[in-house]
């Protein structure tokens, strides 16, 4: 695992937040509830670049994870730590999580993951498509037709079947998915999972919510002391579903 850093982010943050910049600002990215993903490419971008984006706008920190769903260590972070953040940080209004997509080339079946999980975006699940990409790993990791896994877990969340089958087939994520890889790759990042944390610090691998703790309270802290504003201040993104 290595250390804590203090100079990478001041060039990787103004990338990510690019690259999950599409959400329309006046709310045109907002999903319905009748589970139907859009045939529209453009709006499965903006939808599932909002849906990626957890907690309140206002929040007064921002945590940025790259990561990969068939990464082992990125598995061991979302079962260890992530539900701890999300309960004592997120949940609370403490910070504003992003999720950013890293596949490793050498894990064949990371990208379709993503492509899974940015289709389930499309309907406001990209959080709950997230979660089961994490606990079922072993099973579809390894298996012949990882999609008809993903499709099954789409079922489970209420997703209208069909329209996320065109989804996967016709690759309608695959711009949104792009423009991670690239963003993550100019700044350098070459490892899952990476975090960027207050826009100041980052920090490499599956650490345990203890060294999060520390990182983000005092951050926090310091956040308070000169009185900053909310994490999305400049750059207006909606909270996520």
């Amino acid at each position: 695992m290595r250390p804590l850093r203090k100079a990478l982010p001041l060039l990787v943050l103004p990338l990510l937040i690019a690259a999950w910049g599409c959400a329309d600002r006046d709310g045109a990215a907002q999903t319905t509830d009748d589970g139907v993903v859009p045939s529209d490419i453009r709006l499965v971008e903006q939808r599932a670049d909002h849906a990626r984006i957890k907690g309140d706008s206002a929040a007064p920190l921002r945590v940025v994870e790259v990561s990969d769903f068939q990464c082992p260590y990125c598995k061991r972070f979302y079962e260890d730590t992530y539900s701890r953040i999300d309960s004592a940080y997120v949940q609370t209004g403490k910070i504003q999580y992003v999720w950013i997509s890293f596949p490793n080339p050498g894990h064949v079946r990371a990208w379709p993951a993503v492509e899974a999980a940015f289709c389930a975006g499309a309907v406001g699940k990209f959080w709950p498509m997230h979660d089961l990409l994490f606990e079922h790993q072993d099973d579809w990791k390894d298996a012949a037709e990882p999609v008809t896994l993903f499709e099954k877990y789409a079922a489970q969340l209420g997703i209208d079947e069909d329209s996320y089958h065109e989804c996967l087939v016709q690759d309608r994520p695959a711009a949104l998915q792009v423009q991670d890889l690239a963003g993550v790759t100019r700044v350098g990042v070459s490892g899952t999972p990476f975090f960027v944390i207050g826009d100041s610090t980052s920090l490499q691998g599956a650490a345990p919510f203890d060294k999060f703790r520390t990182v983000i309270d005092s951050l926090l802290a310091q956040r308070a002391a000169a009185g900053g504003g909310g994490a999305s201040a400049d750059t207006g993104a909606a909270s996520g579903s």
